[in-house]
């Protein structure tokens, strides 16, 4: 693929500003965003915008500076980690808005040009966890199947104006993602502390080995400048590993592998009631 105009959310930090820094070296014309403009200030690339993706205003102000696009990298994301129960409605709001409708916004603001002009390709960068769920990971594994869901419908519906779409899915990162979840004052699990306990334990039985911001980078550079892209691109071999250990068992024979794994306590000892924030 030539170079192209790329428009990327969640540059701050992590693979959003690993991703900017490499495709501008390699010539592409990168528009590079954040909640806040300072955040993105210093980055040597076409333009940086403040964008806020759970902000419909915001999205609509970029699109009408932008104009047009090649590529719409959707990176900014959320994490949660927390028991079903006990996540409140103000984090999974939150969650929601990041992962799942910031995303859409976007497609709805850049989308119809790519559409128009019969070329274009959408990057939705989701999670290993959009296909496969671990306990304490439920909301945003949702996040992302939803994000995953989407992507797959979105990809069949604009196949014929010529616009792509990709997901790309990494596991375990090694950036500020891990230490700003949502929920994370949720610090006494309540009745789900030996749960909670069980599920770190679990988490690093089968998850893969945590990549670099650059490595994760690197896989979607290449979704952006490849002649053409399947419906889903896991990170690492590791990663698509992990997602096979779901996939390719089925439901009964999962659990049965994974409570194998590393065994769930057969009746919790905590109590009390943790509550919601």
């Amino acid at each position: 693929m030539p170079n192209r105009r790329v428009l990327i959310t969640g540059c701050s930090s992590g693979v959003g500003r690993a991703l900017a820094v490499r495709l501008a070296r390699r010539g592409h014309e990168v528009i590079a965003s954040a909640r806040s403009a300072a955040a993105v200030a210093d980055l040597d690339v076409a333009d940086r915008i403040g964008l806020d993706v759970t902000d419909p205003e915001s999205v609509r102000r970029a699109a009408r500076r932008l104009g047009a696009v090649d590529v719409l990298v959707n990176n900014a994301g959320r994490g949660m980690r927390a028991p079903v129960e006990l996540a409140g409605d103000d984090d999974l709001r939150a969650l929601w808005e990041t992962n799942v409708l910031g995303p859409v916004r976007l497609i709805r603001a850049f989308l119809p040009a790519m559409r128009e002009r019969g070329s274009g390709r959408i990057v939705n960068v989701s999670s290993v966890a959009g296909r496969r769920v671990m306990p304490l990971t439920g909301h945003y594994a949702a996040s992302k199947h939803a994000l995953e869901a989407i992507g797959e419908a979105l990809r069949h519906e604009v196949r014929p104006f010529g616009v792509e779409v990709v997901t790309v899915e990494p596991g375990p990162v090694r950036t500020e993602f891990a230490r700003n979840l949502l929920a994370a004052d949720t610090t006494d699990p309540g009745p789900y502390r030996e749960v909670a306990e069980w599920a770190a334990e679990l988490g690093r039985a089968v998850n893969a080995p945590a990549q670099t911001a650059e490595e994760v980078a690197d896989v979607v550079v290449a979704a952006v400048e490849a002649e053409r892209v399947p419906l889903r691109i896991p990170t690492s071999p590791e990663a698509a590993r992990a997602i096979a250990d779901r996939t390719g068992r089925g439901d009964t024979e999962y659990e049965e592998w994974l409570y194998g794994v590393v065994p769930p306590p057969e009746r919790p000892t905590g109590g009390g009631d943790a509550g919601t924030r």
